[in-house]
């Protein structure tokens, strides 16, 4: 693809996300500067912003660049643990799903649009059907590795779609979670128990990345791949 081309798609996915979360600010920008009247503006637009975070996530996830853990943080904060991580889940699921029809669809081209070559070709060994669903389901499950990428890369195989959605659906769930019960906790003021789940998250993260590096090389150097079609 065109370098010229390839950064005016990245700026113009950036620019569609931030006009999200500033219309979502704007919305909520008098409640958002009190603590009561935030939680009064959310209990009393629960539908309404429970579709703008949704729809933020979706971005979030197709952009690709950007960070999800203080979406995470934000949706606990927001609509409780268990609303938070429903909503983002479902955000999440929603994003994936239409990464994965666009890359069927436009190929590799889109996926190198937010990600380097090197990284892509470091996940060929996902397109051979031995053993793929479950490791790839595996890798989601991590914490710390990053799901945007294996997202994008699920398009360039021949995973079946109920196989991609259970995964992508579920697989998110040890992350997300940990990080709304912290915004729970911050919502609460009750410091010590965001400090204890954001540690954990953090602590998992680091470990869950580490496993992904290992395992990825270990599978590249073993036997590669094919190239993807």
């Amino acid at each position: 693809m065109n370098p010229v081309v390839k950064r005016i798609i990245q700026i113009i996915s950036l620019l569609a996300f931030i006009a999200v979360v500033v219309l979502l600010l704007l919305i909520s920008y008098k409640a958002v500067t009190d603590k009561e009247a935030f939680k009064l503006w959310v209990d009393t637009h629960l539908i309404y912003g429970g579709l703008l975070y949704i729809a933020m996530v979706t971005l979030q996830i197709m952009v690709a660049v950007i960070p999800g853990g203080p979406i995470e943080v934000a949706g606990g904060y927001a609509f409780g643990a268990v609303g938070g991580v429903l909503l983002f889940v479902a955000g999440a699921t929603l994003g994936s799903v239409l990464v994965f029809l666009l890359v069927r669809r436009f190929g590799r081209d889109l996926v190198e649009i937010y990600f380097k070559e090197h990284k892509v070709k470091k996940l060929e060994f996902l397109n051979e059907e031995k053993k793929r669903d479950p490791l790839f389901f595996l890798l989601f499950l991590l914490p710390g590795a990053p799901k945007d990428l294996l997202c994008y890369v699920a398009g360039l195989t021949r995973m079946r779609f109920p196989v991609f959605l259970f995964i992508c659906s579920l697989g998110r769930l040890p992350a997300v979670i940990g990080s709304a019960v912290s915004g729970y906790a911050l919502d609460k003021d009750n410091l010590m128990m965001a400090v204890i789940a954001f540690s954990i998250t953090a602590v998992l993260s680091i470990a869950g990345f580490f496993i992904y590096f290992a395992l990825t090389n270990r599978k590249q150097d073993k036997n590669g791949g094919k190239e993807y079609e």
